[in-house]
């Protein structure tokens, strides 16, 4: 049974007792709050290990209580559990430091537990994460005071060649004036399908190269699967991007990132995709989701077509990837 202490602050009596009952039914103690100020008076007395906060308090509302906890108690995981759906304040909850949202009601608890659980194995490997963040440090220091050195892994962000499938040519043209911000991969896979990104770093000025390296892993660990038959991520874009923003929401890397995922049949001509961020876009009528590394729950739309006389364009800033059918 778990020991954890589970913090709730929530005005609504009835929601907050069924939350009390079924936590401590599953062996959390359970602390209760009916207002903004009262739950942050019990964080700082009673430490707890995850906070649930409602977003309509009386008092203060749940997004002023989370900026404070945020403030006082950064490594704290907070749970926002609210009735409002509008993407706006999901956005807000999520910039202030939210670890993740649920809407009420909440048709099945265990959903909540699910959430507790997830939030509690991530803020043990964030501490595994900080612990050996300290001893990278020092090296990417170094790494970044070498000109030469950013430049080279730059080069390693852009692929070296067009690439020719039977149906279609892929090529690329990074824009003079594009910063170090950029990611253009593609990869032929044997049945001659080709997985295409596109991926833009919002990290601080001087880190972008290092966050879009760590992209790039992700990235290769999925190609490797696909290469040796498994597959059935890449085919499905929206669920790549579902994967990599799970692990890099999971991490201690401080980045969002704007990208495109495109899963091609090069005999075909059929292509599946899905899009995040506003920095990447495709011109095809296809809506762009949220970032990755904003919020962990976020979900990500399938887009699919074929590749007609007019070629696929995928593009950031003055860089772009161009797919185009062959004569």
């Amino acid at each position: 049974m778990s020991a954890n202490k589970v913090l709730v602050i929530e005005d609504d009596q009835v929601f907050s007792g069924i939350l009390e009952r079924y936590l401590s039914q599953r062996g959390y103690q359970v602390v209760s709050a009916g207002d903004g100020e009262t739950g942050l008076a019990l964080c700082a007395s009673e430490r707890p290990d995850v906070v649930l906060c409602d977003l309509k308090l009386p008092r203060i509302s749940g997004l002023e209580v989370l900026e404070k906890l945020i403030f006082s108690m950064a490594t704290t995981p907070v749970i926002v559990i609210s009735a409002s759906e509008r993407l706006a304040d999901i956005r807000e909850a999520v910039r202030l430091g939210a670890w993740d949202y649920l809407v009420k009601p909440l048709v099945q608890l265990d959903v909540l537990e699910h959430a507790i659980q997830n939030c509690l194995a991530r803020s043990d490997l964030e501490d595994a994460w900080e612990r050996e963040r300290w001893e990278l440090d020092d090296h990417i220091d170094v790494l970044f005071q070498n000109d030469s050195m950013i430049a080279k892994l730059s080069e390693d962000l852009l692929p070296h060649e067009s690439m020719l499938l039977p149906c279609c040519q892929i090529t690329h043209q990074r824009g003079d004036s594009d910063g170090a911000d950029l990611l253009i991969d593609y990869h032929r896979f044997p049945n001659d399908c080709a997985l295409v990104v596109m991926a833009h770093s919002q990290a601080t000025p001087g880190q972008n190269v290092i966050a879009l390296l760590v992209l790039k892993s992700l990235l290769n660990s999925a190609v490797r699967k696909g290469m040796a038959g498994y597959d059935g991520v890449l085919r499905k874009p929206e669920r790549l991007l579902e994967m990599l923003n799970a692990e890099i929401c999971h991490s201690r890397i401080r980045s969002a990132y704007d990208m495109v995922a495109l899963w091609l049949n090069g005999r075909t001509g059929e292509m599946n995709w899905a899009q995040c961020g506003e920095a990447v876009a495709v011109n095809r009528d296809s809506r762009s989701d949220l970032a990755l590394g904003i919020w962990a729950q976020a979900r990500f739309s399938a887009h699919s077509g074929t590749l007609g006389s007019e070629p696929l364009v995928i593009s950031a800033q003055r860089s772009k990837v161009q797919i185009q059918r062959r004569d």
